[in-house]
């Protein structure tokens, strides 16, 4: 029986049970659920998993899951190489903290493209400054940094972001454990 890891990425409306329910349908299809990311965002489910089931079991798989929730539900599946070599470089921890306005995430992104960073994962989320008045943008990243790039080198390229945005960045060292 040949296995090969799937992707799967899912959203609708969330409601509880959401992730209950589709643990059933892959341990009823004899998958193994490797990883996954799930989320609730503006009232919406949002989910991507990474399932190893046999080949021929695939399509069963995706059919289940559409019928979960029927059309409120989209699904989709994606075969994925099991054995993907993780990106090289050291990993460094983001946080940010600023104003929200529109085009904050293009611009810090575009600084860690520039420097040749991979992010590895993003979360985002705002807050009401009822004190200040506004709105404040969050931001968590795990960066992999290419090798040759410093956190000293990518600290300076952040500063120049952080003072024209008027955003607090810090970049932090994974603890070893």
């Amino acid at each position: 029986m040949n296995t090969s890891a799937i992707l799967i990425t899912l959203s609708g409306p969330d409601k509880p049970g959401m992730v209950s329910a589709l643990s059933e349908v892959v341990a009823s299809h004899d998958g193994n659920w490797l990883e996954s990311r799930m989320a609730n965002l503006g009232g919406q489910f949002a989910g991507i998993l990474r399932v190893e089931v046999i080949e021929s079991r695939q399509e069963a798989l995706l059919a289940a899951l559409q019928a979960l929730d029927s059309s409120a539900l989209q699904v989709s599946l994606k075969a994925v190489e099991d054995g993907a070599v993780p990106p090289a470089g050291r990993e460094l921890e983001l946080e940010l903290l600023g104003q929200d306005h529109p085009g904050i995430v293009r611009d810090i992104s575009r600084v860690l493209s520039e420097a040749g960073v991979s992010v590895q994962a993003f979360d985002s989320w705002l807050e009401d400054a009822s004190m200040a008045g506004g709105v404040l943008f969050h931001a968590n990243a795990l960066l992999s940094l290419p090798e040759g790039l410093t956190t000293e080198q990518l600290h300076e390229r952040m500063q120049t972001l952080s003072d024209s945005l008027m955003v607090d960045i810090h970049l932090i060292e994974p603890e070893d454990g």
